[in-house]
């Protein structure tokens, strides 16, 4: 055993008295405890410092310990389990932040869960809908009230669409010869719940469809007018 941290132990313990009686620092020598004190200062001092160091390392996890769970608490409104929780409230189940199958099949029920079950992926589009209101009876009133001409609007203000329904759009390009559009052959699909917004344009082509596009793209898709909402 390290005779210096048998003594340097014994000292910051206030043994120092003690630790000379038995012997331990040499026997057959004639110094007292105060001597030993002086000639070993630097390894009392060095314990001192560790001893510290360990209370302060014991402190600072706890205090790191306390933050993470005040964060992630079900009473904080950005976290996850809070966001979970303003759902809930909503909805009318058990308040507890935790997305399990009553929650999602109220959610469903009610708002429609187009991204899958409610997870920290999505839990904020989730949480908007219901924010927003957006209702399965809503959505469906929304598209009936959609037309070509808001859809077009909308994308050119620098507004927001998103699809209600998954669509295998048809691909178009422009013959410019004859001024029309014609279909490629080829498709592209959109999925339900898919946003489109900034960097996208549409063209009414009438009879409930529009043309979309990425602005500078020579490639449009043929996008049924009543699987659009504007949001």
């Amino acid at each position: 055993m390290n005779k210096n941290l048998i003594i340097g132990a014994a000292l910051v313990g206030g043994g120092a008295y003690y630790a000379y009686k038995k012997g331990w620092f040499g026997k057959g020598k004639k110094e007292t405890p105060e001597k030993v004190i002086n000639d070993n200062q630097q390894v009392i001092d060095n314990i001192e410092k560790q001893q510290t160091a360990a209370k302060t390392t014991k402190t600072t996890a706890a205090n790191v310990a306390k933050v993470v769970a005040a964060v992630n608490s079900i009473t904080n409104a950005n976290s996850y389990k809070g966001k979970v929780a303003y759902i809930q409230n909503d909805l009318g189940v058990a308040v507890d932040g935790v997305a399990g199958n009553q929650t999602n099949m109220a959610y469903n029920a009610k708002y429609g869960l187009d991204k899958g079950n409610i997870s920290e992926a999505n839990v904020d589009y989730y949480k908007n809908k219901v924010q927003q209101g957006l209702t399965l009876v809503k959505q469906g009133q929304v598209a009936k009230q959609t037309n070509g001409v808001a859809v077009v609007n909308a994308l050119k203000n620098g507004g927001t669409i998103r699809f209600i329904k998954s669509v295998n759009a048809q691909n178009f390009v422009l013959n410019k010869a004859t001024n029309s559009y014609v279909a490629t052959g080829t498709n592209l699909l959109f999925n339900n719940g898919a946003v489109l917004s900034s960097g996208w344009k549409a063209i009414d082509r009438g009879a409930g469809f529009v043309l979309i596009y990425k602005t500078g793209a020579t490639t449009l898709q043929q996008v049924p007018v009543n699987a659009i909402v504007v949001i």
